[in-house]
């Protein structure tokens, strides 16, 4: 996690409110393989001039969106993220794109999503926020909300199954000595991949696979 035990984990839209200015320059020194990683992500989306429909889940300022747009420059994206000002950066940077945007500013948790209405959707950087239960959820929702054979891309942080352990024993420790309100905070607890694949299958996703892994 990357909160010091001793304070309080931020409210997540706040968290990155604060960090929205410096995000892309953060991201850029801290990211293996920058311009690989973001490559990678688009890679399995098919060219097309289709207005096909992307669901960009925790968008932030749309760094995985400069890659996607070359291959679908007619898309419609759906970007949903809880930080206003990230939001306010990804529009500005893309005003003058060719795709259609339409930015929801909430927790994609909540949100509600039409029931296979997008051909893929896509998470960068984002979903090792969330506990197990609450990634299963959110993983069941996105497969309801992809249209029969859509694909869902994932690019995150992945971790070995001891250091897995280490982190949801450190969470325990912070919910039991109350420093974790009912509040969406910013915590870091990435999975392994072992449990990555267990909780995709479990929400219905078939041909699960890594496509590339970065070391950090």
């Amino acid at each position: 996690m990357s909160e010091n035990q001793n304070h309080h984990p931020e409210e997540m839209a706040a968290f990155f409110d604060a960090r929205a200015d410096g995000y892309d320059r953060h991201m850029k020194n801290t990211v293996a393989e920058y311009n690989l990683f973001y490559e990678a992500v688009a890679e399995p989306i098919l060219p097309t001039e289709e207005r096909i429909r992307i669901l960009d889940l925790g968008c932030g300022t749309g760094l995985e969106l400069k890659e996607i747009i070359k291959k679908t420059p007619q898309a419609r994206v759906t970007g949903i993220d809880m930080s206003r000002k990230m939001l306010d950066l990804l529009a500005e940077k893309h005003k003058n794109s060719t795709i259609f945007l339409e930015l929801i500013q909430d927790s994609y948790e909540t949100v509600v999503l039409s029931s296979e209405a997008y051909d893929y959707a896509v998470s960068v950087m984002s979903v090792h926020h969330l506990l197990p239960d609450r990634k299963l959820a959110l993983y069941k929702k996105v497969w309801s909300a992809l249209k029969p054979g859509g694909l869902y891309i994932e690019g995150d942080y992945v971790v070995t199954p001891a250091t897995e352990r280490a982190l949801m024993a450190e969470y325990l420790e912070m919910l039991d000595s109350g420093q974790l309100t009912n509040t969406l905070c910013h915590i870091d607890i990435p999975f392994s991949v072992t449990t990555q694949f267990a909780l995709l299958q479990e929400a219905g996703f078939c041909d699960i696979d890594v496509q590339v892994r970065f070391k950090n």
